[in-house]
């Protein structure tokens, strides 16, 4: 005669959420591939890129940032806009700026604005190139349009910062000239 001993055997099962591998989401049961624009970190979820980030690719992890002096203001995009000229894009995340007056940008993908040099001005926003002061006139401020030389003072050269004074014995008859005349008597 046998005997048969029967052991009860105690099994745990453990459930543990489905997960897929970083660049796909989970979608009910199955695993899909992460769309452009979006990314997908944790294999279970799938996100939109913020702005001032993009994916053009699919099965993305992570967003890939915009370069400097690039810009993308809306979420899930696919590209990074250049910045065009007459503007910087110090952030990322918002649209150009226009140069102020006294400034420019002739380069596209500019960050920051460049300052007028002296003797050049320029007083329109959005300006790609300052202009040189002209003759009989002087620019001491990069923002403001040139100013004639009064009378009694001239400029004979461009990008002036300062008139300059007539010498004893001679003066100018109206404002903005480029040489002084002898004074008779």
């Amino acid at each position: 005669m046998f005997l048969f001993f029967v052991l009860p055997l105690c099994i745990t099962v453990a459930f543990t959420n489905p997960s897929c591998t970083p660049g796909f989401y989970l979608s009910g049961t199955q695993c899909r591939k992460c769309q452009i624009g979006s990314y997908c970190p944790d294999g279970q979820t799938q996100l939109t890129c913020p702005p001032g980030s993009y994916t053009d690719l699919y099965e993305q992890s992570q967003c890939r940032l915009c370069r400097p002096g690039w810009y993308q203001f809306k979420s899930g995009s696919t590209v990074c806009l250049r910045c065009g000229l007459g503007c910087s894009c110090a952030n990322s995340t918002q649209l150009p700026e226009q140069c102020d007056v006294g400034t420019y940008a002739d380069l596209y993908g500019q960050t920051q604005c460049r300052q007028c040099r002296k003797g050049y001005y320029n007083v329109k926003k959005g300006a790609t190139y300052c202009t040189k002061c002209p003759l009989g006139h002087e620019c001491a401020n990069s923002k403001v349009a040139p100013i004639p030389c009064p009378i009694g003072f001239y400029n004979a050269l461009y990008e002036q910062t300062k008139c300059r004074p007539c010498i004893k014995g001679s003066t100018t008859q109206t404002v903005g000239q480029t040489a002084c005349i002898n004074v008779v008597g």
